[in-house]
């Protein structure tokens, strides 16, 4: 049985669950589009970053601003896309099987 809970990832993990193009928009979004509560956006990325993969099979990022240290997070919608959708079930099947053993 699938475990549908926020799981975390690796990097490594994450580049095998992004093509070319989703892994341009994560960087771009990390970098440009997160939102702080002190600075607004995180003008300088963000660090010290936990990815998830959560139960609607999104990239959620959990860190600190790198501008002022505030904790900042940010859900990137990947699993409305198929493709990646479809890479995300299976990652969480083999997952499953290495936990089962």
């Amino acid at each position: 049985m699938l475990d549908f809970n926020d799981i975390v990832i690796n990097k490594s993990q994450l580049n095998t669950l992004l093509n070319h193009h989703e892994k341009k928009a994560f960087k771009y979004l990390l970098q440009n589009d997160v939102e702080c509560g002190s600075c607004e956006i995180c003008k300088n990325g963000v660090e010290h970053c936990t990815l998830f993969l959560n139960r609607f099979n999104d990239i959620k990022v959990d860190g600190k601003c790198t501008q002022c240290g505030n904790s900042v997070s940010i859900t990137m919608a990947f699993g409305d896309n198929e493709s990646f959708f479809r890479k995300a079930i299976q990652f969480r099947y083999t997952q499953a099987i290495l936990i089962d053993n």
